[in-house]
């Protein structure tokens, strides 16, 4: 588990070459319960490399205390924004890819009458690491973006009073032979863990993948 900053915020691990993203989740921020969640700037892991796939990136604390998977298309009048993500993927070998939303209410994907399009900047890293603007403008792949939601795998709101499961649980999401598995996160101390799947000994359906289905380790 990697160590936490003054802002507890999320902190990324080097792992093994099937682990995409990892991350620590830290304590609760202490607040009163709010009626409807404000709007704020989202940030997500972006997988895939035949379709996109979304995780929020979450800490413990409003409004990001929320585990959430989602598989979207991007597109943008006049450019190909999906094409040119996959495209710097398999060009660069770079395993961690973020979006960076304009700001809303990330609830509201979950609404009765749901949000299912909102507008973001797609980044070879992560948004919030780098250095300098001018090094955050160069690993751009495209502002501006539309993203929109075609299906909303997960959707759960962290529980402080949860119990953790007696063994690692993950969520597998994916289409086709393209799978991942998502740590299930409960409680503080946890952790955010995406791995790309190369084989299972069980042969998962694209409803199972699609719904998130649980795999206990």
């Amino acid at each position: 588990m990697s160590k936490t900053n003054k802002h507890g915020r999320r902190e990324f691990l080097k792992g093994t070459a099937a682990a995409v993203f990892a991350a620590s989740c830290w304590g609760w921020q202490v607040g009163a319960v709010r009626a409807e969640d404000e709007a704020s700037v989202h940030g997500m892991l972006i997988v895939g490399e035949q379709t996109v796939f979304l995780s929020h990136l979450p800490i413990f604390g409003a409004p990001h205390d929320y585990q959430v998977l989602l598989e979207a298309v991007f597109a943008k009048s006049g450019s190909d924004p999906q094409a040119d993500y996959f495209n710097d993927r398999k060009r660069t070998g770079t395993k961690i890819y973020t979006l960076e939303p304009d700001r809303f209410v990330l609830t509201k994907l979950a609404a009765a009458v749901p949000l299912r399009s909102f507008q973001a900047n797609i980044y070879r890293g992560h948004f919030e690491r780098f250095p300098t603007q001018r090094a955050k403008e160069a690993a751009r792949i495209a502002q501006h973006v539309e993203v929109n939601v075609t299906r909303v795998i997960h959707f759960h709101k962290f529980d402080p009073t949860a119990a953790k499961p007696a063994q690692l649980e993950y969520l597998l999401f994916g289409k086709g032979a393209e799978l991942f598995l998502a740590h299930v996160i409960t409680k503080p101390p946890d952790f955010d863990h995406i791995l790309s799947v190369k084989a299972l000994n069980h042969k998962f359906t694209d409803e199972e993948s699609s719904q998130g289905a649980r795999i206990a380790g």
